[in-house]
């Protein structure tokens, strides 16, 4: 996979990894079948199933001035094209 794709991507559970969990667990390799993967996709599709909402809620509170106001060029806070309060 490319540089560029890997930095675009925000989430990715590899076999490898859920192999290295079921070592840690004492489960064998062998009994991590086709079928134990297809549980751990639909649990994870399930629990991440409202992803966007999680996203919004997080992006809105990143976003918020720490002082509780909303950043333009005029502002106080503002220097050299940017909001000097690091996001």
């Amino acid at each position: 996979m490319a540089k560029k794709q890997r930095r675009d991507i925000i989430f990715a559970l590899t076999k490898d990894e859920v192999l290295a969990c079921a070592r840690e667990l004492g489960i064998p390799e062998e009994q991590v079948t086709d079928e134990a993967l297809e549980l751990i996709k639909d649990k994870i599709n399930r629990e991440f199933g409202r992803w966007p909402e999680i996203v919004k809620e997080i992006l809105t509170q990143a976003a918020q001035c720490p002082l509780g106001l909303i950043c333009f060029p005029s502002c106080c806070w503002w220097k050299e094209g940017r909001c000097i309060f690091p996001r």
